[in-house]
This record gives structure tokens, sequence and C-alpha cells, in this order.
């Protein structure tokens, strides 16, 4: 008996969701495996390293991500747009080689200038004091560092997400090794840290790099990398754009408060940032591939299937930031000191400034399938612009907490025009979950009666579980959590083997 077209449609939209969960779940698994180890570093970095090669090393790092922010172009997103614009295999080798090319020789020229520039950039950024030489490391790191990029786009796009996270982990275990080598054990401080990262992209970037090449073929298409530079550029905007809308307010809290205020926000800050870690980004490398797979294979039928693939990862990003606020007390309470206890206070409004930045990395995409990026990098400046003034009209007021509702001010305006923008382009409605955001400011309220600031440790975690519990109660018996969903979480919870089997398959 042949199948309803309503049954299809339902059986591709269950087929594209379970394979963005999987390839989502691979990416969290990656993510959260790095951050352990990062953690597990930082002990060794702050009691071998002193406080001023730390600094040097931050101050590199920083350096060598604008210059690859600014060098690099958007050309990342452009090849992922692109390689979904063709079907004709040769035509998508010919945008990878051309792309990696091109990024290659402008990474290299980049470095060699910097090389070229060493001294002077070393005095500049460091101080008299300090040796040209790790100018010259970090130029060589910054050259090395595309090899590894390049494939992990094409990797990305072909939605070999496996593949991505096995090399990046492959990376990270060579340079933590290399780490104990150079730094722990023959004390060679900062370039000890440079030759690690030196080593671990020549290893792992030379030979996905290679590989990627045997199967191109080594060309330039000058036609094709003046489209990727022409839709790519733009989004460099958005890079910069974004950067003022996390860290700006750090700057204005300097000049108007104090460092102990700036060292108390910034823990907030990092606790905040724990929703696009483990939420925003392992959805988001998928989010754009998947969606230019799902617009290019089912046409006029996309539209639902990507509005509903949104909705899952909206409930998501709000349950995450719930329980990230309700929670994030008793965490300062474990592993802060007193002084910082203060940093609880602005995390619920920068967890929902965090949804809001979810938001708006997933709804850019109508303008990308649109192939226009400026109205993207448009939006983004226009937000940058405001964050700066609502820095300047809350911070002096309100500290730390005039900081956090500036950024949520910021990633709601970038979020609100890229989503305007975009759906004239694209007919996606990006789904923003209003009832989901009342009920988790419900279950916060609950929270607070529950788990009063003066309750002991183990008596708060228990009221704020109570009032996690109840918002998930809530997303059921409002039909938030529909009652397919239901049904497809409780298969799942019945036989994991036979749904993990499933995930692997699509």
């Amino acid at each position: 008996m042949a199948s309803s077209p309503d049954t299809d449609a339902r059986d591709r939209e269950r087929q594209h969701a379970r394979s963005t969960a999987k390839h989502s779940a691979v990416y969290l698994i990656g993510t959260a495996l790095s951050r352990v180890a990062g953690l597990i570093m930082l002990p060794l970095y702050t009691r071998v390293l002193s406080t001023r090669e730390y600094g040097v090393m931050e101050l590199l790092g920083f350096t060598t991500d604008i210059i690859s922010m600014l060098v690099g172009l958007g050309i990342g997103t452009a090849v992922t747009r692109h390689y979904y614009r063709y079907d004709n295999d040769d035509e998508r080798r010919a945008v990878i080689s051309s792309a990696a090319v091109m990024l290659l020789a402008m990474f290299v020229a980049v470095g060699a200038v910097g090389m070229l520039t060493a001294d002077p950039l070393s005095r500049l950024l460091l101080g008299p004091e300090e040796p040209a030489v790790f100018v010259r490391l970090a130029m060589v790191a910054l050259v090395l560092g595309v090899t590894i990029e390049v494939p992990m786009i094409v990797l990305r796009a072909r939605q070999k997400s496996v593949a991505v996270v096995t090399a990046g982990l492959t990376r990270l275990g060579l340079a933590l090794t290399f780490n104990v080598i150079f730094v722990v054990i023959l004390r060679l401080g900062v370039a000890g840290v440079f030759y690690s990262t030196i080593i671990s992209s020549a290893v792992v970037g030379g030979y996905l790099l290679i590989t990627l090449l045997r199967e191109t073929g080594v060309r330039f298409v000058p036609a094709l990398a003046r489209q990727l530079i022409l839709f790519g550029a733009p989004l460099v905007v958005w890079e910069v754009g974004s950067f003022v809308l996390h860290f700006s307010d750090r700057f204005f809290l300097r000049a108007y408060a104090s460092l102990a205020v700036v060292g108390i926000y910034s823990l907030s800050y990092k606790l905040a940032i724990i929703i696009p870690f483990f939420v925003t980004g392992p959805f988001g490398q998928i989010w754009l591939p998947k969606a230019l797979e799902v617009h290019r294979k089912e046409g006029a039928a996309a539209i639902p299937i990507l509005a509903s693939l949104q909705r899952y990862y909206s409930i998501a990003l709000i349950s995450v930031s719930l329980g990230l606020t309700l929670f994030s007390p008793d965490v300062v309470r474990i592993v802060a000191d007193k002084a910082f206890y203060g940093a609880a206070g602005p995390i619920p409004v920068l967890a929902l400034a965090m949804v809001f930045f979810g938001y708006r990395q997933v709804a850019q995409v109508g303008a990308l399938i649109a192939e226009q990026p400026g109205v993207v990098a448009r939006a983004t400046a226009i937000a940058a612009v405001g964050v700066l003034v609502l820095n300047f009209l809350f911070i002096p007021r309100w500290g730390a907490m005039g900081a956090a509702v500036a950024t949520l001010g910021g990633f709601a305006l970038d979020f609100f025009l890229i989503r305007w923008y975009s759906m004239r382009l694209y007919p996606l409605r990006i789904y923003i979950g209003v009832l989901p955001i009342a009920l988790a400011a419900a279950a916060w309220w609950l929270g607070q009666v529950l788990a009063p600031p003066d309750a002991g440790l183990v008596p708060s975690i228990l009221g704020h579980a109570a009032a996690f519990l109840a918002f998930v109660i809530a997303l059921f018996a409002t039909g938030i959590i529909t009652p397919t969903q239901r049904r497809s979480l409780a298969e799942a919870l019945r036989n994991p083997v036979a749904t993990l089997r499933a995930l692997r398959a699509s």
C-alpha cells in the first residue's frame, strides 16, 4: 500500500531531525572533551607559567584571533554555501580547492609580513622587555593553523561530524602532550606553548590538507574565488560586531567601575557562556549545512522541516538556560571564594541574552540561503552601535547588572533585525518560544521561593532542582512538547539501543 504525502513528509522530517540530533550530539561530545582538557591544563599553566608569561600568551592569542578573523574574510561560511549550490562533484572540488589555495596564500602573505615586522610588533603588543621571537612563533602558528581550518570547513560542510571531532581531539591531544614535554618538563615557557601548537597543527593539518588536495586537485578558479570573497567579506563585519556585542562591556566596566567589578562580571559571563558552548555551538555547526541540504532536497517542503528543527533547538536552548540560571548560585558557592558570590546576580539576565544569541545564530540562515550575507552584517553593525550606547547609559549607573542588561538588549536587537531581514529573503519564521520563556521565568521565580539566598547549599540545590522539574512538567502539560514528541521520547527511553542505531544510520 502506497504511503500518503503527509506520511512521507513526516518521515523526511524525522530523518532530518535524527540526523541533526546525531551531529549535534557528536559536536557536543567534542566540545565537552575539549573543555575538560582545557580545565586539566589550566592548573599546569598557572603553576608553571608566570603571570607575565600567561599575559604574553593571552595577548598574542587574542591578536592572532583578530588577524584570522580579518584575513579569513568569512570564506568558511562562503565555502559551505557554495558547496550546496552545486550538484556536480567537479564543481564542488573546484570550490574547495580555490578556497584552500586562496586562504593559504593570504595567510602566508600575512605571516610573512608579521615575521618581517616582528620587532616593532613585539614592542607595540608586549613592550620592549619581551623578545620578538614570541611574535615570530605566533605568526608561524597562525599560518599552520589554516592548514587544519580549511579541511575542517569542508568536513563540516559535508556533515562529517565524527571526522571533525576526531581531528580536533587528535590535534588537542598532541598539543597537550607536547605542552607537558615543552612547558612542564623542559620549562620552555611561552615558547613551549607555541612549539606545541605548531607541531600539532603541522601534523594534523598537514595530513588533512594533503588528503583533501589529493581528492580535489590543486587548482585555482579566479571567478569562484571572487564569488567566495564577495559572499564572505560582509561576514567579517558580522564577526567584528559579534566581538563588540560580547566583550565591549568589559572596557566600560573598567572605565566606570573597577577591576574588581570586571573580575566578578567576567565570572558571570564565563558561566553564562556555557550555553553557547554546549547548545548553540554544537547545533550551529550542523545547522547551516543541514539547512542548505534540506532547502536543496525538499524544495517548498523545506520551510516546515526547518521550522520544526529550530523549534526543537529553541526548547533545548531555553531549558539549558533555565538550568544554568537556577543552579548558578550553587555553582558559584562551590567553586569560588565569597568575594565572587555577587557573580550569580547578573546570570539570569545574561542567560536570557544567550538565548537571543542562540536565536540570532540560526535566524541568519534565510539570508545565507538567499546569498545575501550583507543583511546579516548590517543588522550586527546596527546592534553593535546599539550595545555601545546601552553600555554608556547603563554601566555608569548599575555596574555589572547594567552590563548584563546592555548585553541582553544588544543580542535581542541583533536577533530581531537579522530575523526581519532574513524573513524578507526567505520565509522561514524563527520560533521564539514566548511560552517556554514565560514558563522558565516562572520556574526561576519558584526557585527563588524554594531556595532563598540564606538557604544552605544542599537545600538550595534541592529547591532549584524542584523548580526545574516543575518547568519540565509544565512543558508537557502545556503541549509545548507535543504528543508526537512525547511518544518519540518515550520510545527512546524504552529502547535506547534502537534509538542509537537509528541515529547512527541517519
